[in-house]
């Protein structure tokens, strides 16, 4: 076998057993194949594009297991296979996380309970930013000002002016208060395939859209504020 082949077979089974290890799996199927379902579900472009590399890769090395004694007097790997195989461990075993990919707390638009409700009107339509974080004065969030509060006031015939302050109205920014959207809360090690499964499947667990994840200093609502995720940051930062 030569050595592009050896290095081939070696770096495949570094990854099954990595996955083995990683998602505590001991499951007799295919752990790599595993992996192939994970990236073709997820919402991440560069998983979608290892989802179809990474199938290739699998046939190649089913045919060295069926066909040993045959296939390599026939077939040599090239280096970009060996390459896109390294990529591949190398994104599984060192993913990008919250902290990597999160909008931090300096570059955030914020509600605090002076801040005047025209102000945040503004930046929802002029800024498109559709979930401004309200927080204290220890940077502990407290609620989100986004479009479904003003429905809600409106709803509850709520008056308001341009003098309108936040702490006049911060019952309806709770996360209680909100019936369409939930929000979590995660520290900044989290990795991203498990921020993109928490986007994916938020709808179908709970019946609620996740249109913002909180980064906090604890991963709990009590947390000091680090950052947020959308999906939006998920995908513009999926690439290292």
């Amino acid at each position: 076998m030569n050595n592009n082949n050896e290095e081939f077979i070696r770096l495949y089974n570094e990854l099954d057993s990595f996955i083995d290890e990683k998602y505590d799996r001991y499951e007799e199927d295919s752990s790599i194949y595993f992996l192939i379902n994970r990236f073709r579900k997820s919402s991440i472009p560069i998983e979608k594009e290892y989802a179809k590399k990474l199938d290739s890769i699998r046939k190649i090395r089913n045919l060295y297991v069926h066909e040993s004694g045959i296939i390599d007097d026939l077939f040599l790997v090239s280096d970009e296979v060996i390459l896109t195989l390294k990529e591949i461990i190398n994104y599984v075993k060192d993913p990008l996380r919250a902290k990597d990919i999160m909008t931090s707390f300096n570059d955030l638009k914020l509600a605090y309970d002076e801040t005047n409700i025209d102000a945040l009107i503004s930046i929802i339509y002029e800024e498109g930013i559709s979930n401004i974080p309200y927080i204290n004065d220890k940077h502990i969030v407290k609620g989100v000002f986004n479009s479904d509060v003003l429905l809600n006031l409106h709803f509850h015939n709520v008056g308001l002016s341009k003098e309108t302050k936040i702490k006049e109205i911060k019952d309806y920014l709770t996360f209680e208060a909100n019936f369409n959207s939930r929000f979590i809360f995660v520290n900044e090690n989290y990795e991203i395939d498990v921020l993109n499964e928490y986007f994916n499947n938020s709808k179908e667990l709970y019946k609620k859209r996740l249109p913002i994840i909180f980064v906090t200093s604890s991963g709990r609502s009590d947390g000091i504020l680090k950052g947020i995720i959308s999906p939006i940051d998920l995908i513009k930062n999926s690439k290292k």
